[in-house]
């Protein structure tokens, strides 16, 4: 557009993790195996509490995409309840609770954070989301007493297979099969199947059909 702002095109993207070929998967793990004196003693650790496990979680963020990506994997497939293949977890994403299961190929974004939950294949979490224990941690009817003071309580929530958390999003509850969570989302009630789901809090925007 002449004298103004031009708008860029769209170009095609191709996502490494899940076109990468046989031997570039071989390569990968061979890395991974290669720190395993660093990863096995710590995933070792891990079982002696979830304080440890979360620290180990927290050092092991910090470590660059490569080899980071290789170094976690190897680390959550020996310290959570399940781990399957293809899972990349990217730099500065932290896991509080040994208790989470994930399918296979799954990408975890940068900087988030996941407490119990349950994650199925082919699920795609943007960066800096928050996957909650449900949205029943802090009790607070007692205006008499502080809320730090009154407890709480916690759920697994679960993320179905081929799901999309977009960046930013908070996630209190389940999401159903299919479904997107769009950018910044705070879900607080169910979201069903093929939904797709925005706002404070999320409602649905249209169905996937």
């Amino acid at each position: 557009m002449p004298g103004g702002r031009v708008e860029s095109e769209y170009e095609e993207a191709r996502y490494l993790q899940f076109s990468a070929g046989k031997g570039t998967r071989i390569a990968m793990r061979a890395v991974g195996i290669a720190f395993w004196p660093l990863v096995l003693p710590l995933a070792l650790l891990s079982r002696l509490s979830d304080a440890v496990f979360r620290s180990c979680s927290e050092f092991l963020a910090m470590i660059p995409y490569i080899p980071g990506v290789m170094i976690r994997y190897e680390f959550y497939r020996y310290t959570l309840t399940g781990c399957g293949s293809n899972v990349l977890v990217e730099g500065g994403a932290v896991f509080v609770y040994r208790d989470v299961c994930i399918g296979n190929d799954v990408l975890i974004g940068r900087y988030s954070i996941v407490h119990h939950c349950d994650i199925g294949d082919y699920v795609l979490i943007g960066e800096r989301c928050t996957l909650l224990s449900g949205s029943r941690q802090h009790r607070s009817d007692d205006v008499e007493r502080p809320m730090a003071l009154q407890g709480g309580e916690k759920r697994r929530i679960r993320i179905a297979d081929d799901c999309w958390i977009g960046s930013h999003s908070v996630v209190m509850d389940d999401v159903g099969k299919g479904s997107i969570v769009a950018a910044a989302a705070v879900v607080a009630a169910p979201v069903a199947p093929r939904s797709v789901v925005g706002g404070v809090p999320a409602k649905r925007i249209k169905q996937r059909s």
